[in-house]
């Protein structure tokens, strides 16, 4: 593996870092920001920040729209919470606005000696929004490319991935002490697997046959983690998840540059991960969790489903809290080494996502 085209360790701690990081790579690409599912209402809505850039997107009777998080009156934020369902209007002096980010109406506005022509000039600062199946993404960069160019043959992708997918059954922010590449690099191979999921994905019989069905386009990548054939029966699936949509018979893997992560096993569940950078050694790991999707109007029975979802949940948990531990120890020791990482065959995907990054910063 040629160093030269991996990270340096100095990129993964300090300020300047996480000023580099905005204006080169979080700035000028798209940003996945959110599933349809979150957005199932008239006004509801999702927040997040991306090193403390403040975005909202939100739904205007059917049309999601994206804006920076900032009122154009006293810079107050619009939406404060997390997601939910409420007017586009600022909590600070009730100043509302509508799908274009234009104010809609202002409390004494005669208070004001600015005329029409005035107020006409504040507006919440619109953002690009594009939907890709079930995926919504945004981007800051007025003048990027296209989705559909940025995505390349992952466009598609995703849209198979978005026909497997029915409902969200769990949602979560879990703020780590990682910076965001470490998540990323950790995900994208399974090397790691039989020292530490061991009673999780390597006990199901993942992770211990080499990567197939590898894919690269513009940072994003794929690939198939299979089963092995010595796996104890009591870890079959379910006969019932024989009905699902889209059936596969590996841990399969996607990660879209620079925020999003996708993993399904053998296609009965979908585990959706939306890294929020926080600053250079802290990030947000936005947790969505999905029923799959079944064919032909097949209705599961309930109470099955919802303990094999249970177990679901705790199974992903678990194994995003290992990886955690992990990743908090490694993010302690950057600061203190002077080499690049010294990677295998096995870790390739990870080579794919440092030479992304090298070409942007």
């Amino acid at each position: 593996m040629d160093n030269n085209k991996l990270i340096h360790p100095k990129f993964y701690f300090g300020n300047s870092t996480q000023q580099l990081e905005f204006d080169k790579v979080f700035s000028k690409n798209w940003l996945f920001a959110g599933m349809l599912s979150d957005f199932l209402e008239n006004n509801s809505f999702i927040t997040l920040d991306i090193l403390d850039y403040p975005i909202v997107i939100q739904n205007f009777n059917g049309e999601l729209r994206a804006f920076q998080n900032i009122c154009p009156h006293r810079f107050n934020r619009i939406q404060t919470k997390t997601k939910g369902i409420d007017f586009f209007i600022c909590g600070y002096h009730n100043w509302s606005f509508d799908k274009e980010g234009n104010v809609k109406s202002i409390p004494k506005k005669s208070s004001f000696n600015e005329s029409h022509q005035d107020f006409n000039c504040l507006k919440v600062k619109p953002l690009r929004i594009e939907i890709v199946g079930k995926f919504v993404f945004v981007s800051l960069d007025q003048n990027s490319e296209s989705i559909k160019e940025y995505l390349g043959v992952f466009h598609d992708k995703l849209l198979e991935v978005s026909l497997a997918i029915d409902y969200n059954f769990y949602f979560e922010d879990d703020l780590q002490n990682i910076n965001w590449k470490l998540i990323v690099e950790n995900v994208v191979e399974a090397y790691h697997c039989p020292a530490i999921h061991q009673n999780t994905l390597y006990n199901m019989g993942f992770c211990r046959k080499s990567e197939v069905n590898n894919d690269y386009y513009n940072g994003h990548s794929v690939a198939d983690y299979p089963k092995s054939d010595k796996v104890d029966e009591g870890n079959k699936l379910l006969k019932y998840l024989d009905n699902i949509e889209i059936k596969h018979d590996t841990f399969r893997h996607y990660f879209i540059f620079p925020n999003l992560l996708i993993s399904s096993t053998e296609g009965t569940s979908i585990y959706v991960g939306n890294i929020l950078p926080v600053n250079s050694e802290k990030s947000i790991l936005r947790k969505r969790f999905y029923s799959p999707k079944f064919r032909d109007n097949f209705i599961p029975k309930e109470a099955i489903h919802k303990a094999f979802l249970e177990m679901v949940k705790t199974s992903i948990n678990q194994i995003l809290e290992e990886d955690k531990v992990i990743l908090e120890q490694i993010q302690k020791n950057m600061p203190f080494v002077e080499n690049t990482y010294f990677l295998g065959k096995e870790e390739s995907r990870i080579n794919s996502f440092h030479e992304k990054y090298l070409e942007l910063i």
